[in-house]
């Protein structure tokens, strides 16, 4: 009677197990199993599940999807200030100042210029006659940003500066930019020189082009800088304002 008694139990424990086993380890053909215990894990949204008793193998985070390469962006030209009629970069623009007097501009524009380019008073004897208007062709050094750190000179950038002055106002034109090229080791009386609209226009060496189109603009919008400051109406402060 003892060993009857065993055996059913044995049998029914075998049965049992069965059942469990084979509600874990169903397979759906896909090589993963479907069992899903809510009683362990009552959060059918957490990590790996979508919710539907599906787990899902290549849930995983951030760090462990595949990484994309990124993108290489198409090299993007500097836009110079290019005038289509006359076919020439140029820097333009007419400033508002309406208590300045043509003649006090026309003064303050000859002082900047003497100290910054190192003229004299013959420089302005023509202009000098009706003091409405500047025009001539200046140098200045020429430096090229090779990277963050370095710079290097390229020689002079050249250029004709014409600075016309009215009542209230006064107009700035720069143009006929030209890169004056150094001497080479042998030494030659006139460098060779270029425009500056060749190296916007040239298909090759285009980024060694685009550095000496940069140097070239961020100089010469220094200079524009340089001559609005130095032509502003100086400020009078009235000793009995107070």
């Amino acid at each position: 009677m003892k060993n009857t008694v065993f055996a059913l139990s044995a049998l029914f424990l075998l049965i049992i197990g069965s059942s469990k086993a084979s509600a874990q380890y169903e397979d759906d053909g896909t090589g993963y199993d479907n069992y899903y215990d809510y009683e362990q894990n009552p959060d059918s949204t957490q990590d790996g599940y979508d919710g539907y008793d599906q787990y899902d193998p290549y849930y995983g985070s951030e760090e462990d999807q595949p990484k994309k390469k990124p993108e290489k962006k198409p090299y993007v030209r500097i836009t110079m200030p290019y005038d289509t009629i006359t076919e020439m970069i140029t820097y333009t623009g007419i400033i508002e100042q309406e208590d300045s007097y043509y003649d006090s501009l026309y003064l303050r524009a000859k002082k900047y210029l003497i100290s910054k380019f190192d003229l004299n008073d013959k420089d302005f004897k023509e202009s000098a006659i009706n003091m409405d208007k500047i025009i001539m062709t200046l140098k200045m050094p020429y430096e090229m940003q090779k990277n963050k750190f370095v710079t290097e000179s390229v020689g002079k950038l050249e250029f004709k500066l014409a600075l016309r002055f009215k009542d209230g106002k006064y107009k700035y034109d720069i143009d006929h930019l030209k890169h004056l090229l150094p001497e080479n080791a042998a030494g030659r009386t006139q460098p060779e020189y270029a425009y500056l609209e060749y190296y916007m226009r040239a298909e090759r060496n285009i980024i060694y082009n685009d550095l000496l189109l940069r140097a070239a603009d961020k100089e010469i919008n220094a200079l524009i800088g340089e001559i609005k400051k130095a032509l502003r109406e100086p400020v009078i402060i009235d000793e009995d304002d107070w």
